[in-house]
């Protein structure tokens, strides 16, 4: 009895192993995406307001956008390669809906737009990261959503106090 029981023991080990290294798999793809869409949409929506927005503060901090997520792209992009993720190289049918929405407002409330997209944006941004940072598996993509998370907090609290005034 013994002798079949040991390799029944022994499979099913091995199979929750193997389920819980497909779940840290699928978590640490799921950031990834996840995380480099968002990026992808910064950068994109920051285009839209520097293009044709008005207000220079709004313009000021798309301009700044553009250049820390560009900063932040490759990292992440270095990252995933680390940990054999594959990330996306478009954004997603939710993120072009969130540009088109972008790009067809007028020109008085475009600044306004912008400005409450970017307070989305990096609430779901710092959130993500936060808690990638915290509950993912240990791997350079977690080294790096810690390295990253105290930018997309700055860029939070900044974003807020614009959209106070």
């Amino acid at each position: 009895m013994k002798l079949v029981l040991a390799p029944l023991l022994v499979c099913l080990t091995a199979f929750s192993a193997m389920a819980a290294d497909d779940a840290a798999k699928q978590h640490t793809t799921d950031f990834a995406a996840k995380a480099a869409m968002s990026n992808m949409f910064e950068i994109e929506a920051a285009k839209i307001e520097i293009a044709s927005g008005k207000a220079d503060d709004a313009k000021q901090f798309a301009h700044d956008m553009i250049r820390d997520h560009g900063k932040a792209g490759p990292v992440l992009n270095n990252a995933a390669k680390q940990d054999g993720i594959e990330l996306p190289a478009a954004l997603d049918a939710e993120y072009t809906a969130k540009l088109a929405a972008l790009r067809q407002s007028d020109a008085a409330n475009l600044d306004q737009a912008y400005l409450s997209t970017q307070v989305t944006a990096h609430e779901e941004a710092v959130n993500l990261f936060e808690s990638y940072s915290k509950q993912g598996p240990d791997g350079q993509l977690k080294r790096t959503a810690a390295k990253i998370l105290p930018d997309l907090r700055m860029h939070l609290t900044r974003i807020r106090g614009l959209t106070l005034k």
